[in-house]
């Protein structure tokens, strides 16, 4: 079986279950500017800049999130049940990361190797995000799929797996086989 990688780099998927409705980018009738592909700080602020109402509930969003779980901890710290409820807090930890998207799985990543920040029961759990990242909804992975090829997924592949034979933080792979007989991987992001 050969696999080749089949990627659209303009997908426009944004991953996190919390409030994801209200993370959509605000858009005015005619406004039809869109993120910058390529890193350009002057762009991106202009672009932010904009989009105040995305801005703040999105800093609203970080901080009822970061405030709830600070709270609980210092609330298990006042009753002396840190040890008790650490298991339970790690995995809380790992669950908030992942509901808040790609960027914040990767920093889960990263706190998974540093003993000198967590609990060793705390870096178990977010070692979970290197190599057991949930999939995203298998729809909406078609839906951006449709959207980069112009057509529905059947136009191209003669099979597509119905669920990700992969998923990571900034994307997961379907299985697919082209019309031409061709077994492919197929990354969506």
């Amino acid at each position: 079986m050969k696999l080749v990688e089949v990627s659209w780099p303009s997908s426009k998927l944004m991953m996190g279950t919390v409030m994801q409705s209200s993370l959509a980018v605000q858009r005015s009738e005619g406004d039809t500017e869109s993120l910058p592909l390529v890193y350009d700080p002057d762009a991106i602020a202009l672009y932010w800049g904009r989009r105040p109402v995305s801005v703040i509930t999105r800093l609203l969003q970080l901080f009822s999130i970061a405030g709830g779980f600070l709270g609980k901890l210092a609330w298990d710290g006042l009753r002396g049940q840190l040890q008790a409820t650490e298991v339970a807090r790690a995995v809380e930890l790992r669950n908030i990361m992942t509901s808040l998207g790609p960027a914040y799985i990767k920093l889960g990543q990263a706190l998974s190797i540093r003993p000198d920040l967590l609990s060793p029961a705390a870096m178990n759990e977010l070692q979970k995000l290197c190599d057991k990242v949930p999939s995203f909804d298998s729809q909406l992975a078609m839906q951006v799929v449709q959207e980069e090829l112009g057509a529905p997924w059947q136009s191209l592949f003669a099979e597509l797996t119905p669920e990700p034979i992969a998923a990571a933080s900034l994307g997961q792979v379907y299985k697919g086989r082209l019309r031409s007989g061709e077994v492919v991987a197929v990354k969506v992001q």
